[in-house]
């Protein structure tokens, strides 16, 4: 089925195992009282609202009459062109989700920047990424997004905060960190083909002894070529956060308001 987020999302599953959440040497008890400035919201309680649901129902839609358009365009086509018209379609793909989201999106970006403000908060983050502590501003937001009329972003910028984030996608960019990517699912695909041929006519416990040498495979590859990559990062992230002396630092898809972008500075580092 046509997906215009595949390539992102494959990319972004080599180096999952990269943790941007640094806790740089603080137990979580001094972490709840030190970084007391910290909130978080719940994206899929938000996702549940009556607007989100009807705005993911309509983009489904128009997925999935957009994938009928592509299969029909691509049919008998060359390589060539299959990949240009895989490309025109992601365009519009992601231009009809720019438009239904957008101003969903825009609205509760507003609604938590001005719950953050109202509570003094120097940033607020996904919940997910939460273990312990922080303030869970969940109901606020929500409460404000189901008022009548627009919602306005504060007029105050974030106060200082002890809380970095770093733009995980600007250090996939990096020379050595894209071939690290690349060389990686180029041995997985290569790897999957030798699995697929040697799957052929294969009893049920030789296809079990396959996929475990397979999985044993691709760890130690895994190991090989993303390891340093991850630990050259979180070295230069340590490294930043201790000079900025920030107690945290997170990957900035999970920063939902505030906090200290340190994506230059850990770009600059791993150069």
């Amino acid at each position: 089925m046509f997906s215009y987020d595949h390539k992102r999302r494959m990319r972004g599953a080599a180096l999952s195992g990269l943790v941007l959440a640094l806790m740089l040497g603080f137990a979580p008890q001094v972490l709840a009282t030190d970084i007391a400035d910290i909130g978080f919201v719940d994206q899929s309680a938000l996702g549940q609202l009556g607007p989100f649901v009807a705005a993911q129902q309509q983009f489904a839609q128009f997925q999935r009459d957009l994938n009928t358009q592509y299969q029909a365009a691509i049919k008998g086509k060359g390589q060539a062109d299959q990949a240009r018209i895989y490309q025109d379609f992601n365009t519009r793909a992601a231009a009809k989700q720019r438009e239904i989201f957008g101003p969903l999106l825009e609205r509760a970006n507003n609604a938590i920047a001005s719950v953050a403000a109202n509570k003094n908060l120097g940033v607020v983050v996904d919940k997910t990424i939460i273990i312990y502590g922080g303030l869970d501003v969940t109901k606020d937001v929500i409460d404000m997004l189901n008022q009548p009329g627009p919602v306005l972003a504060p007029v105050n910028s974030p106060p200082p905060s002890d809380v970095g984030f770093v733009d995980q996608r600007q250090l996939d960019a990096l020379p050595k960190v894209k071939k690290a990517n690349d060389d990686f699912l180029q041995f997985r695909q290569n790897l999957q083909a030798q699995l697929n041929a040697q799957l052929r006519g294969k009893s049920a416990d030789q296809r079990q002894q396959t996929y475990t040498a397979f999985n044993k495979q691709l760890s130690d590859e895994q190991k090989k070529l993303l390891q340093p990559i991850i630990d050259a990062q979180t070295s230069a992230i340590a490294s930043v956060a201790k000079k900025r002396g920030l107690l945290l630092v997170v990957d900035a898809q999970s920063k939902l308001y505030g906090g200290v972008d340190v994506t230059a500075d850990v770009v600059k580092a791993m150069q």
